[in-house]
């Protein structure tokens, strides 16, 4: 932190900011932040310099400011510069490497980005991203932003919040080497560093060299995990194989136990349909013939019946009856025939006989 700082005053006449390095004893100033009277020195022994009257109470705006004054005095101090259409030079230091007069990125405010219509204002408001913002100082130019300026004390402003181009100062070295005229330089512009994070050319490249090394040794990486996972594939696949095969050959055994294990089942079931169906021929065949020996005994029997029945009895020569329980009567004829077959009965002396006892 430097040991004093050169904050400025304002000029009570024309009611503008003024800083000591353009300020003169003529004039008379009042502090910007307690509006109390100041005195402006510039001896030779101390720098230009604005001062309390010691009667007055004085506030510390000029002994020992804090954040928020030293803050206001950075951004009128831009306002002034801008307003003076002052030539200014920015810089920035790369922020890797650290080079001190060589890699530095420079932008420059020529008296052509000054002209009728362009003026500066403190704490502008504006839209940026769909989002409300207010600059610290900008320079308008038809109510346009043309440039923005950021004091930094404390807090730094994001990349992304501000549209380009725009720049940060840091307050502390802003002021006091301004009031010191220690930035300006032979061409009597004023030189400001940014300190908005750069990369200068070299870094980059360098930064490009060790990327694309840093990808070749991951390619390199890549194709040797490539290879090793090929090799560590191709011996899975030769397991995997096997196992298939193994798989495969012990499946096949099973269908073929399995298809043996059928065919003898099926041989087995068409033998015993075969069995079943020989003993049901058999037994059919069985009782067939006893069927048709049954038939032809009954045929017999029926024939010998039939036989008997029509039998004519060899004595008197008449088909008789044969009843076993005749019932015999004698007809209209006076003829003797049983009420059940309708017969004669047998006119032999037996039968006569039979009558003749009964």
């Amino acid at each position: 932190m430097f040991n004093h700082f050169s904050m400025g005053a304002i000029n009570k006449i024309t009611n503008r900011y003024e800083y000591p390095k353009i300020a003169n004893k003529s004039n008379k100033y009042k502090c910007p932040f307690c509006e109390k009277n100041v005195i402006f020195r510039n001896g030779k022994i101390k720098k230009p310099h604005f001062a309390h009257y010691k009667s007055d109470n004085p506030c510390s705006y000029y002994t020992s400011p804090n954040e928020s004054q030293i803050h206001k005095d950075a951004k009128l101090l831009m306002k002034t510069l801008l307003d003076n259409k002052n030539k200014i030079t920015f810089y920035r230091k790369c922020n890797y490497c650290l080079l001190d007069k060589t890699n530095i990125f420079e932008y420059k405010i020529s008296e052509n980005d000054y002209n009728e219509n362009t003026i500066a204002s403190i704490e502008y408001k504006f839209n940026y991203n769909n989002s409300k913002r207010s600059a610290d100082v900008a320079l308008l130019e038809n109510k346009q932003i043309k440039y923005i300026f950021e004091i930094y004390y404390t807090h730094s402003t994001k990349e992304n919040d501000r549209p380009e181009p725009w720049f940060e100062i840091k307050a502390e070295p802003f002021i006091n080497l301004t009031n010191s005229g220690e930035n300006i330089n032979e061409k009597r512009e004023i030189e400001i560093e940014c300190i908005r994070t750069y990369k200068c050319i070299c870094c980059k490249n360098k930064e490009e060299y060790e990327k694309k090394n840093l990808m070749k040794i991951l390619e390199k990486l890549q194709i040797k995990q490539k290879e090793e996972n090929e090799l560590l594939n191709m011996s899975k696949e030769d397991e995997r194989t096997i196992s298939k095969r193994n798989r495969f050959e012990e499946e096949i055994k099973l269908k073929r136990k399995k298809e043996e294990e059928d065919r003898e089942l099926e041989r087995k079931k068409v033998e015993e349909h075969k069995e079943i169906k020989r003993k049901k021929e058999e037994e059919d065949r069985e009782l067939d013939i006893k069927m048709q020996t049954e038939k032809i005994e009954r045929e017999k029997e029926f024939l010998k019946i039939f036989l008997e029945k029509d039998k004519k009895c060899d004595l008197c020569n008449i088909n008789y009856c044969k009843c076993n329980k005749p019932n015999f009567i004698k007809n209209e004829y006076n003829k003797i025939i049983c009420n059940s077959c309708k017969k004669y009965k047998c006119l032999c002396v037996r039968i006569t006989n039979y009558f003749k006892i009964k």
